[in-house]
């Protein structure tokens, strides 16, 4: 992962809590990044043709996007941020995942940070799927704070702590994956020197639950092959990082139940995954399973 000279930040819409800026803000402490603080305005009224001339469509448009620039404007105010140190943008864009992917690449910004949507269910909006397809750089998902003004929690209430879990996948040995794994611990241990954290890693041993309830199937035994046929290949990629033993977990299940779960054993504050398929239809079955169901912020990086 490149070094965070540049975030391009993702604001939530007026009266919600900037949860993306929050973070960005800690980042920009720890690492004296520069902020590009962008505000997306689109309105349907302004798209038709058959009810609105030319003239009306532009001041409709002309006027939505000068009550958000006051906001944000407001927002730089009230958070006393020094103009040196972030620029601001306020941009008409109903496909915020194409524009945020153009923009990236045209300002060099190395990450990407956008506060997470949620259903009751805990699936991610439309908008985060897209942005985790799209975007060429890392995209960090910041969980919203239960109560504004509070510390972030997990979907629980339970405050997100500092240390930051790696999830690696063992399951392939060739060139991309290894790639992928390794950048995936490269920017996690910069997150947990960040965020002044411990490193954890995790690699699930995956089966299907209808095997295991074969009576042929032995689970443990299974794990514990798979374990022995990994454990110099997972040594080789954890040597650079001196993660000690009791920090590396090997649980065996669903691989999005398993990851979720070593997170909230750990309470880290931050999964970080790797996407095999940048740019694509899919960011590959075994990130989107632990996508589902990450209970604190996460950090999707590409090959």
């Amino acid at each position: 992962m490149r070094k965070l000279e540049s975030v391009l930040v993702i604001l939530d819409k007026p009266k919600h809590s900037q949860a993306a800026l929050d973070k960005a803000l800690s980042l920009q402490a720890a690492t004296g990044a520069h902020l590009h603080l962008v505000a997306f305005c689109w309105h349907p009224m302004c798209e038709q043709r058959e009810v609105f001339d030319a003239h009306q469509r532009r001041v409709m448009k002309k006027e939505i996007l000068r009550v958000r620039e006051e906001w944000l404007w407001d927002l730089v105010r009230d958070h006393k941020l020094n103009a040196a140190d972030i620029t601001v943008e306020v941009t008409w864009a109903k496909e915020i995942a194409t524009w945020v992917a153009g923009a990236v690449v045209e300002r060099g910004n190395s990450l990407v940070v956008k506060s997470v949507h949620r259903s009751d269910s805990f699936l991610h909006t439309p908008l985060d799927w897209q942005l985790l397809r799209q975007s060429p750089v890392p995209v960090l998902l910041v969980n919203i704070p239960a109560k504004s003004g509070k510390s972030a929690r997990t979907p629980s209430g339970k405050k997100l702590g500092k240390d930051v879990l790696a999830s690696i996948d063992l399951r392939h040995n060739d060139r991309k994956h290894r790639t992928l794994n390794l950048r995936v611990l490269d920017a996690a241990a910069r997150f947990a020197q960040i965020s002044g954290g411990k490193l954890h890693c995790v690699a699930v041993v995956e089966y299907s639950q209808v095997l295991s309830d074969l009576d042929f199937i032995n689970v443990r035994r299974i794990r514990s092959e798979v374990i022995a046929k990994t454990q110099d290949l997972l040594a080789a990629m954890l040597e650079p990082y001196d993660i000690a033993k009791s920090r590396i977990h090997r649980p065996a299940g669903k691989v999005g139940q398993m990851v979720a779960a070593t997170a909230r054993k750990t309470n880290a504050g931050l999964m970080v995954v790797g996407s095999a398929a940048a740019g694509r239809g899919l960011i590959g079955s075994s990130a989107e399973k632990i996508l589902d169901r990450a209970p604190c912020d996460l950090l999707v990086v590409h090959p």
